[in-house]
């Protein structure tokens, strides 16, 4: 999630060529893959189900989570104001153990949130759903007074564990570990500032965090972090930050919201290291405000328009101002 404080981001055209990021023209490789009947929904995040073929979508607006059934029908899975929800961040399907994991917290998006961070603080929280019934099983939350909390974004590793980013109070991963009832602070380095997209190798030997100022890398045997290492001219901290971040065949897939591109970042044969890139997707006619996305099999899937740039003084702009959520699709595949 990058801000929710986002006046309209500016726009970049154009197709990558090598490291360059200047000079570009605009690149359209994505297909609609679906839409969603509910202009104000303002998503932030998606997640697949291969087991139902079945899609989520999280609402930042709503404090909910909508299912896309694999019949092209849609219905609210999570309703608003169910189980303490505020506004939904990143969500994750442990697909084994039958799990939804989501993270929620508090923000201006949020319709009827009122709280004022340096007053009451921002309460957060991630939330262990069933996958099938929707029954809420755990729920893990911070709210303190005067504590500005934000869990961003979340991922599985193949044990069960969860790790979460989290920004504001600390900037830091949190972990769940398979069946505990408590969230522990996992990782913290001056490497990483204002976490947001994370990823697991495939191997889980290595978690991938993108921050403002890059992509962390964590050795999850020693715990040692360190900055991955980026060749010259490419540009993936502050405005080019990445928001969604996911590890496919040796390399990391990202949406940089603010630049309305989706890239591909190939690593070496250690994982510590991007010796080339690609541009999926740059300046869609389709994207306003890229968040987050999902691998299913060799295609991503990402919420193209959330829409964070259509808030005023007076809150959410009226609903003929307004689109559908529209979800993209991009092959990684020649």
């Amino acid at each position: 999630m990058k801000r929710f404080i986002l006046q309209c981001s500016l726009l970049v055209l154009g197709m990558v060529t090598g490291f360059a990021q200047n000079n570009i023209e605009r690149h359209n490789a994505s297909l609609i893959a679906f839409t969603v009947p509910e202009k104000d929904l303002i998503p932030e995040s998606i997640a697949y189900d291969p087991v139902k073929e079945n899609f989520f979508m999280g609402s930042t607006r709503k404090g909910k989570i909508v299912k896309l059934h694999k019949n092209g029908k849609a219905s609210d899975f999570i309703t608003a104001d169910a189980h303490g929800l505020w506004m939904v961040i990143g969500i994750k399907i442990d697909v084994e153990r039958r799990i939804l994991w989501v993270c929620s917290s508090g923000g201006d998006n949020l319709e009827g949130y009122d709280l004022k961070d340096d007053e009451e603080g921002r309460p957060a929280g991630v939330f262990k759903f069933d996958l099938d019934s929707g029954t809420l099983l755990q729920k893990y939350i911070y709210d303190q007074p005067g504590e500005v909390h934000f869990f961003n974004d979340i991922t599985v590793a193949l044990n069960g564990d969860v790790y979460v980013t989290h920004m504001f109070q600390d900037h830091a991963v949190y972990r769940i570990k398979n069946g505990s009832d408590k969230m522990e602070k996992a990782y913290v380095s001056e490497l990483i500032k204002y976490p947001n997209g994370i990823a697991l190798s495939e191997n889980n030997e290595k978690l991938y965090v993108a921050h403002s100022e890059g992509i962390a890398l964590v050795d999850m045997d020693s715990g040692q972090i360190s900055a991955l290492e980026v060749p010259e001219g490419l540009k993936i901290s502050r405005r080019e930050s990445i928001d969604g971040l996911y590890f496919y065949k040796n390399s990391l897939v990202g949406v940089q919201t603010d630049i309305n591109t989706v890239i591909r970042l190939f690593l070496d044969e250690s994982g510590e290291k991007i010796f080339s890139s690609e541009a999926l997707e740059i300046n869609h006619p389709m994207m306003d405000t890229p968040t987050t996305g999902e691998l299913v099999k060799n295609d991503f899937y990402y919420i193209a328009n959330a829409q964070f740039g259509k808030f005023n003084e007076n809150g959410l702009l009226p609903m003929e101002k307004l689109y559908e959520p529209v979800v993209l699709k991009v092959s990684l595949e020649d």
